[in-house]
């Protein structure tokens, strides 16, 4: 996700309204005499249509002066503003606001899909075909009406390019324009998570007529993310990418054609990587949002005045894996170790250094989510611990290597934080945790080839729906990074691939706490150990701030005080 040119207008009105505000985009100095141009011209005899160029000439001044833009600092993690390349989950709140999808979901409640892009559907009785009715009228940025072609176009493309979330689609056989307002999805297998899928920034729709005028072939020789990166953005939603700089910026500015109309003009999106320096530019004023800091870093501006701090939930889950397989995980593929382990931690003092209102959940499932089996009842028991390993035949401990992302802080949580606290809990019960700072590249090729020994991990869901989550069962992807194969638990893997396809939500949220159950008496090689909060500075001008775990922030209902 590179520099674009700008339209001329956009170019000028950017400049005026960077001239004339504040920082983040309040009124700007006002020039007294403007409003008496006229009066002296006629005054002093000039013509009244040279008084009336002056007079307009003021009115674009006075209209500048009110534009309004804020300003997010943000560590960008996306490197693609191509909806069928993005799995990001900074992304995901630039390109919900700037495209729409079939459907979306309530940011109160991620668990209730809304319309969007679609006024209603239809689930055959089967599980396998779904018809959406797309809404009449909606038009993209570049003038074209929005029609089931696009729709599908889009979809298939995400589906067709391999790109990180083509594996979305995995379950859908075809998308087809069924009628100009008509799609029809039909799949291969029953996928109850799919409205959930079908909300992500990944299935954004756009003018499929500049795609395929633009390198868009919807499979692997397709070249329209160059495109796409390069030019305003092509969608339907509040606001259109105006420039986008790999790595540097976002602009956006509000499509006045939206459905969905947003109050303020213009949102810019900094990266800036570093939690201090995001910290000093919301002090300064400099920035109106800052969404990277630590809890401490929070803790410190709360009350300072012309800051708030807004909290809310996420679906990030932090836990210690920790290999079941005989050849990497060696002392750690011993089921009565793994438990020992369990009781060793300090969850209290974890969840407290991490801040934000983090908790440790009792399973894999987070809070918000069918199937979440509340707060975990573990509670730290040393002495428990050091029996467990002497049963296991380690009275006197043992040491095993943990791999960490030194400067891994997502949601503000640090990894290292994480894995110097657990070092030195598990060292009162005689086990020896040796930290292995690594690379990002190094510690995931290890990770997900299935090698290290442990690792600090995190997983943000790729949906909101337990389905997600099945990740972690034993021969599923989670689960064989954690060396656990099918054949270590074949109960439990028949169980999560009949949850799969489950579609009555009764019997889902039972199979769910099933598996948690049956996940905790095998000794899973993970310790879930918190779910994160998330803490913002915000300044205090900015108003009407509505956070979602799915897409981070709902820009187009921002305000703006004057």
């Amino acid at each position: 996700m590179r520099s674009m040119k700008k339209m001329t207008a956009v170019i000028v009105a950017a400049a005026m309204a960077m001239s004339l505000s504040a920082c983040g985009g309040g009124k700007g100095i006002e020039k007294a005499g403007d409003s008496t141009t006229a009066a002296a011209a006629a005054e002093s005899g000039e013509s009244s249509e040279a008084a009336g160029e002056e007079t307009t000439a003021a009115a674009e001044t006075e209209e500048a002066d009110s534009a309004s833009q804020i300003i997010i600092g943000s560590a960008m993690t996306y490197t693609s503003l191509d909806p069928a390349h993005s799995y990001d989950w900074d992304a995901e709140m630039v390109l919900h606001s700037v495209y729409q999808s079939l459907v979306t979901v309530d940011p109160a409640d991620e668990s209730k899909i809304l319309p969007s892009a679609a006024k209603e559907w239809t689930i055959s009785d089967d599980g396998l075909t779904y018809v959406f009715t797309l809404n009449e009228g909606v038009t993209f940025t570049t003038g074209k009406e929005m029609k089931a072609e696009d729709v599908a176009y889009c979809l298939n493309r995400v589906k067709g390019v391999m790109g990180n979330p083509s594996f979305l689609l995995d379950t859908v056989d075809s998308v087809e324009a069924t009628g100009d307002y008509e799609v029809t999805v039909k799949l291969n297998t029953v996928n109850p998570a799919l409205l959930s899928i079908l909300t992500r920034g990944s299935m954004a729709i756009y003018d499929s007529e500049v795609a395929a005028a633009n390198g868009g072939t919807c499979d692997e020789s397709d070249t329209f993310q160059t495109y796409i990166d390069a030019n305003p953005s092509m969608g339907a939603g509040s606001y259109q990418i105006t420039t986008y700089t790999s790595g540097s910026e976002v602009i956006m500015e509000k499509y006045a054609d939206a459905q969905k109309q947003a109050s303020i003009d213009k949102v810019i999106i900094r990266n800036i990587p570093d939690a201090s320096t995001q910290q000093m530019e919301i002090e300064a004023g400099d920035i109106d949002f800052a969404l990277d800091l630590t809890a401490d870093q929070t803790a410190l501006l709360a009350g300072k005045e012309n800051l708030q701090t807004v909290t809310s939930k996420t679906f990030d889950i932090f836990f210690l894996m920790l290999n079941a397989s005989e050849e990497y995980g060696k002392e750690l593929a011993n089921p009565k170790v793994r438990e020992a382990l369990k009781y060793a931690i300090d969850y209290e003092g974890i969840c407290a250094l991490a801040g934000n209102g983090a908790f440790t959940p009792a399973g894999i499932i987070p809070s918000g989510f069918l199937g979440y089996a509340g707060e975990s009842t573990v509670t730290r028991d040393v002495e428990k611990a050091k029996e467990l390993l002497a049963e296991a035949g380690y009275p006197d401990g043992f040491t095993f290597d943990c791999g960490v992302i030194p400067d891994m802080a997502p949601d503000g949580v640090s990894f290292m934080m994480n894995a110097e606290k657990i070092q030195s809990d598990l060292a009162e019960a005689g086990v020896t945790m040796n930290i292995d700072s690594q690379e990002v590249s190094v510690y995931l090729e290890g990770y997900r080839d299935g090698k290290e020994q442990a690792v600090i991990g995190q997983w943000g869901p790729d949906y909101y729906d337990s389905n997600n989550q099945l990740a972690f069962l034993p021969g599923n992807t989670v689960g064989l990074r954690a060396g656990w194969t099918e054949d270590m638990a074949p109960e439990l893997a028949a169980l999560g691939a009949e949850a799969a396809q489950e579609t009555d939500d009764t019997v889902r949220e039972q199979q769910f706490l099933q598996i948690q159950e049956m996940m905790d008496e095998a000794s899973a090689p993970y310790i879930v150990y918190l779910q994160a909060g998330r803490t913002w500075a915000v300044n205090s001008r900015v108003q009407n701030i509505v956070p979602s775990a799915a897409f981070v922030l709902e820009f187009a209902d921002l305000e703006v005080a004057q």
